[in-house]
């Protein structure tokens, strides 16, 4: 009998760390979409979205405004608790080390729900260098879609988006 209780609990405990793993699946997941209906706002070939957001570059303050582009501009929408915001700012990262010298370059990443304390805290913990705007709300967010991250716009200098790259669920 104190066989059978003993096989009953350890049962038990499979299935409630079963569930735990799916729980904590879904939840990584959820970072990338969010609804289902993904509806885009702009597409390659349309004009950025104008907006103007407070931006941290090296621990300064300025601004970023897709009104005054003037080189190639990449912008970057994430959320640091996102898994697949996690695994490609880092790549983002070495992306902008590569090319922040260059006349006109620009990058910017901009938080989707995320204030300003979270975001430098990663960025210190991960040593990104991306200048980013912290955003606690889907205002910018929402001029480009309604939903999944990470999202990265190329823009010429001429403010025309000219390659999306969004993460595939």
């Amino acid at each position: 009998m104190e066989l059978e209780e003993v096989k009953r609990r350890k049962f038990k405990r499979l299935e409630l760390l079963g569930l735990l793993i799916c729980l904590i699946a879904m939840l990584l997941c959820g970072c990338i979409t969010d609804d289902d209906d993904v509806e885009e706002r702009v597409r390659v070939g349309d004009k950025v979205p104008l907006f103007t957001v407070d931006v941290i570059d090296n621990g300064e303050r300025s601004t970023f405004s897709t009104a005054d582009i003037d080189g190639e501009t990449v912008i970057v929408f994430f959320n640091t608790s996102c898994e697949d915001c996690r695994r490609e700012l880092p790549k983002l990262n070495d992306y902008y080390l590569r090319h922040r010298d260059e006349a006109g370059f620009c990058m910017v990443a901009i938080s989707r729900e995320e204030g300003e304390e979270s975001v430098a805290a990663y960025w210190h913990d991960n040593s990104l260098q991306i200048p980013y705007s912290a955003q606690t709300d889907r205002r910018i967010y929402s001029l480009f879609a309604s939903s999944v991250i990470p999202r990265v716009y190329y823009c010429s200098p001429q403010g025309i988006i000219t390659k999306i790259f969004v993460e595939n669920s």
